[in-house]
């Protein structure tokens, strides 16, 4: 998951250091938040709902959280000091509501969400797809979506094809066989013609276990957020999911796609175990950990035997458009990116390289 390759560098919450690295994300999005029945009882809805209103969404989260006892203000995600858990602060704060203060992060396998949150062990959860659809009225009827999480960073890296630095010394024929024959299914499974058939296939138990009606909703991109109204809330794009092609919009820069890892990503995944206090400062050689956890010149080698064009950078500017709080993100001053938010570990102490 987007977040542990970067974090086995920087030994987040004093996990031990490991020469884990990645050279491709496998997809882009695929993942979102779901919210128990109760919640949306109280008056929360699904995000798009809200029109952009932060403030509006923070005053009925608050007076949900409020309500229920200190021991039941639980939110679930799959891994400690990775992208999921970064969403689900994130968006807490956006809204004005302090994650450390307001409600706990544990940690639940995917399979164990549903049971949790149908008898009250938690209040919400953010998990990748089917786990989420599969919540929703119609299905088990415990929860509706709230988000998806391209609606908190939009083409944001989920999935990386992670190894360890030594099988790609031992093994670098092999290596970048595995990375052509992962680039090619990822363009396989980006044509609309071949989304339906991934959707059947991994359905089958010995992936998710689901039926193909809960795949194909972030596989071909019918999603349906669901929700206790007899509302009609189904979204169709196949942007639910990003595997190669890149939706119009992020595809500003000549030679991007999916696969394609931006260390400045890598960067921004450090700033967040920094700002909720998994470090205890930035990392002072930030870029160069981010070179070893992120082969993105391995990558393009690769990829050009392939005949694949890439961004010649390894750094780009996250614009504020594509953030729910709507902070833009320069990968040449995470510093003042940081110090930019009133909610994090340890406000109002400024953060500084360490």
């Amino acid at each position: 998951m987007s977040g542990a390759v970067t974090n086995a560098h920087i030994g987040a919450e004093g996990a031990r250091h490991a020469p884990l690295c990645a050279a491709m994300t496998i997809h882009r999005h695929g993942n979102a938040i779901t919210m128990n029945r109760a919640m949306w009882e109280s008056g929360l809805r699904p995000w798009r709902e809200y029109n952009g209103d932060l403030e509006a969404f923070g005053r009925d989260f608050r007076n949900y959280f409020e309500n229920i006892p200190s021991d039941q203000r639980v939110w679930a995600v799959v891994l400690s000091s990775a992208i999921y858990e970064y969403f689900v602060r994130n968006l807490s704060a956006a809204a004005g509501i302090n994650p450390f203060e307001e409600f706990r992060v544990i940690i639940i396998p995917p399979p164990q969400m549903l049971v949790n949150i149908r008898i009250g062990a938690m209040q919400a959860y953010m998990v990748a797809e089917p786990w989420n659809t599969r919540a929703i009225s119609g299905n088990e009827n415990v929860g509706f979506t709230f988000a998806q999480g391209h609606e908190i960073w939009h083409g944001h890296p989920d999935r990386l094809l992670g190894v360890m630095q030594s099988f790609i010394d031992e093994n670098p024929k092999t290596y970048r066989s595995l990375v052509k024959a992962m680039i090619e299914a990822c363009q396989y499974c980006s044509k609309p013609e071949n989304r339906q058939e991934v959707a059947e296939i991994i359905s089958a138990r010995s992936y998710t276990g689901a039926k193909p009606k809960l795949t194909e909703a972030a596989i071909v991109g019918n999603y349906n957020y669901g929700g206790f109204d007899n509302r009609s809330r189904l979204v169709k794009s196949e942007e639910t999911t990003v595997f190669f092609d890149l939706p119009e919009n992020l595809r500003r820069i000549s030679g991007n796609h999916s696969t394609f890892l931006w260390q400045s990503q890598s960067l921004w995944l450090m700033t967040q175990a920094a700002r909720w206090g998994q470090i205890s400062e930035f990392p002072n050689n930030a870029e160069e950990l981010a070179r070893q956890a992120w082969k993105t010149d391995l990558y393009r080698e690769i990829a050009g035997e392939m005949e694949i064009e890439c961004p010649m950078e390894d750094y780009k500017v996250e614009p504020a458009e594509a953030f729910i709080d709507r902070q833009a993100f320069d990968p040449s001053n995470p510093i003042g990116y940081l110090n930019r938010f009133e909610i994090r570990a340890n406000a109002p102490t400024r953060i500084f390289l360490s």
